[in-house]
């Protein structure tokens, strides 16, 4: 069994609350999964429902905005500039 499908089964038996140990070496090794009654437990949640909603698409992240002030310079001219303040998050704010 590959890595990749090794920490699979781990993490799953962790969600399952049961017992799972690698054994061999490389490239022979395998895991052994062992439930202990009472401590064993079957989710709330389905892993078919678990995927789709990975694969569903996400909101996208936040946009940071920057404002920009104008002043007056001594001179007279006019100048402005350009001043980044932190991000105002606003969860609520969805974009289609």
């Amino acid at each position: 069994m590959n890595r990749e499908h090794r920490k699979i089964i781990h993490e799953l038996a962790e969600v399952y609350g049961v017992e799972s140990v690698s054994y061999d070496s490389e490239p022979k090794r395998n895991v052994v999964i062992t439930a202990h009654k009472g401590k064993s437990a079957c989710p709330n949640t389905t892993l078919t429902s678990v995927i789709e909603r990975e694969k569903a698409a996400r909101a996208p992240p936040p946009i940071a905005h920057i404002k920009q002030h104008s002043s007056k310079a001594a001179s007279g001219s006019t100048w402005s500039k350009t001043v980044k303040e932190e991000p105002v998050i606003d969860y609520f704010d969805v974009q289609d």
